[in-house]
């Protein structure tokens, strides 16, 4: 596996593309997902005449805003068997694409990887080159990169797509660095429309998910140590949903599992306080591990992370919360060693 810079993103993939392009997304695609992977399709058109189409097992119910805003077409999983150039986007292991693994082509393939989540260690197996960042927030800003470097001027539906992107994996710049603002002030530049990004990512609540909500919080399990507060919980669905109401509620971390016919799925919250204070990175030391140890695969960020894999819903809430105590206890223990060297000092 090569990591590339965006120049030679763009180069490399011209001299392999031999016909079209192949954008697969992860399960339940986000905006970030299906707006970076409409306007780097739209750039490759551009800049080479490359033809590209979309997979996605399916979209969550922000990224169908934006793809019927936008008109984008999600392309049948039968016909990317047809590709020999794949470009993962915002995904990095073979288990998010869900029911898209089994369409892959055979053999003779250049797999591309554009992300910003911590890297899966199965990576460099799986793609042959990359475009990575882990420091910045969301895909749409390596989609900004690649266009940065074309000659061509980034049309305005283009601008907003990645700024849907950009705003939601920011959490509407909850969790923004310094260079998630100055990327959307580029965006805004190049014609983005920040009320009709809004528009498109405000989804209210249907009936389902706020009942889901409701029976989390009713069967929440909550553990007090290392001055933590962790809810715990088993659901049907919507169990990042569930996350999110968790640490509304109070939760400082929180982890929901649902099991969905032979899988079970594993969502995880933090807040920045505790990834900051407690150097606790959900992804790297809870659901990556995690998934191995089920037979699946996880990944995420450091405050917001999930898995999957083959187990029941309490075997795998019992595993994370074995591996988050695990990780808390070593982080508790390295920062009273510091301390007691400094005294001794």
């Amino acid at each position: 596996m090569k990591q590339l810079n965006p120049s030679q993103f763009l180069s490399t993939l011209k001299e392999r593309v031999k016909d079209s392009v192949a954008l697969i997304l992860h399960q339940s695609a986000d905006p970030d997902a299906i707006g970076s992977a409409a306007a780097l399709a739209q750039l490759l058109h551009l800049e080479a005449n490359i033809t590209s189409q979309i997979f996605a097992e399916s979209l969550n119910r922000s990224a169908n805003n934006v793809a019927t805003f936008f008109n984008i077409e999600i392309t049948a999983a039968e016909h990317l068997a047809s590709h020999s150039t794949l470009i993962l986007l915002d995904l990095n292991n073979m288990e998010q694409m869900g029911d898209l693994v089994q369409h892959l082509p055979k053999k003779d393939t250049s797999v591309f990887c554009v992300d910003h989540h911590t890297p899966h260690k199965d990576l460099p197996k799986l793609a042959d080159y990359t475009l990575f960042d882990d420091q910045i927030r969301s895909t749409a800003e390596l989609i900004l990169r690649l266009w940065k470097e074309s000659s061509h001027a980034m049309p305005a539906d283009a601008a907003s797509q990645l700024a849907c992107g950009l705003v939601y994996d920011s959490r509407h710049f909850h969790i923004a660095v310094q260079s998630t603002f100055a990327n959307f002030l580029t965006l805004l530049q190049n014609g983005a429309d920040y009320n009709q990004v809004l528009k498109l990512l405000s989804t209210p609540l249907d009936k389902s998910e706020r009942v889901a909500r409701l029976k989390a919080a009713q069967r929440v399990v909550v553990y007090d140590e290392f001055d933590l507060l962790i809810a715990a919980t088993n659901i049907r669905s919507y169990e990042a949903s569930a996350c999110r109401a968790l640490i509304g509620l109070g939760a400082d971390i929180a982890i929901a599992c649902a099991v969905k016919k032979d899988e079970v799925r594993i969502s995880s919250r933090a807040t920045l306080a505790v990834h900051r204070e407690r150097g606790l990175d959900l992804a790297r030391d809870v659901m990556e591990p995690l998934g191995e140890l089920i037979g699946g695969a996880g990944g995420g960020h450091p405050s917001a992370a999930g898995a999957n894999g083959v187990a029941s819903s309490d075997h795998a809430l019992g595993i994370a919360l074995q591996l988050l105590r695990k990780t808390l206890k070593a982080h508790r223990a390295q920062s009273q060693l510091t301390s007691d060297q400094g005294a001794d000092g």
